[in-house]
């Protein structure tokens, strides 16, 4: 950190002598992949978006650059999700802050997941899509209040994608009015939240971390299970290492699926123009088959 500190004053220096380009856009400094896109959303044009996070960066293993430092200092308008999924923030924030700065924690007041055997908070609240649709709500209230003017235009865009998502969440809900059975095997615990807004059980081989790896009573209870519920897909999120769920898999007969937080894109997702409606529209294929077939 205290290199970072000392970076830190040498780049303001610089900023300090350099012109400086205004725009007439609200300015909004975000802190992952998911508050980037749902405030995208909700500003369109006429907000500027700063997000933190690089492309295809992985918010549990984030540490602040100089650079990071740099954007949070000159901020004034920043969205964090909270629920200890940035633990990285309150310590580089408070090297940073000043006068003038808003912080808003989009996750106040969403009810939280703890996991009752490690007492570990679940941050990945946006898997829930009527939890989207709720922090959606609290970023139009936030850009509305910012800029005024503009406050027709929020609600506009707010009532679009709300419609959107609602019929998204609708779909699932069909999938999981339709299941063969109440439980999907997951290699993240990540998906805590969508299994509680339709009922069902997520079985994860790792926990919230997602390259932790299980011990061998955890695979061989989780090998069991599969079996127990005849659970024909392990489902799992690409971009992590796929090794245990693949032997999950090899063990007991079922294929491999893929399902996605969403919480960062790669640069094909990117490429693809992907956002959260396309990965969850892509993660309703898996669900599907995860609970149907």
């Amino acid at each position: 950190m205290k290199k970072i500190l000392a970076g830190l004053l040498i780049m303001m220096t610089l900023s300090a002598c350099a012109p400086q380009k205004q725009s007439d856009k609200l300015q909004v400094t975000v802190s992952f992949y998911v508050l980037e896109d749902l405030t995208k959303k909700i500003g369109g044009d006429l907000v500027q978006i700063t997000d933190v996070m690089p492309s295809g960066g992985e918010p549990h293993d984030f540490e602040p650059s100089t650079k990071t430092m740099m954007t949070l200092s000159d901020a004034s308008l920043i969205f964090i999700l909270g629920n200890d999924f940035e633990p990285w923030f309150n310590d580089a924030y408070d090297n940073v802050k000043h006068d003038g700065q808003q912080v808003v924690v989009l996750s106040e007041g969403i009810e939280t997941l703890i996991n009752l055997d490690t007492g570990q908070i679940d941050p990945h609240i946006w898997t829930s899509i009527r939890n989207i649709i709720t922090i959606m709500e609290k970023i139009k209230i936030v850009l509305s209040d910012a800029d005024p003017i503009h406050q027709a235009q929020y609600q506009i865009n707010f009532d679009l994608y709300k419609a959107r998502f609602e019929a998204l969440d609708l779909e699932y809900q069909k999938v999981a009015d339709g299941r063969k059975r109440d439980v999907f095997v997951t290699n993240h615990a990540a998906f805590g939240y969508l299994a509680q807004d339709y009922g069902l059980t997520m079985i994860p081989i790792m926990g919230l971390e997602p390259d932790a790896e299980p011990d061998a009573s955890t695979m061989a209870r989780i090998i069991d299970l599969v079996k127990q519920f005849k659970i024909p897909y392990i489902l799992y999120e690409d971009e992590a290492n796929a090794d245990v769920a693949t032997t999950i898999a090899q063990e007991t007969g079922a294929k491999t699926g893929v399902l996605r937080t969403g919480e960062s894109l790669n640069s094909a997702q990117v490429k693809a123009g992907d956002d959260l409606i396309s990965i969850l529209s892509q993660n309703l294929v898996w669900f599907r088959k995860a609970l149907q077939e």
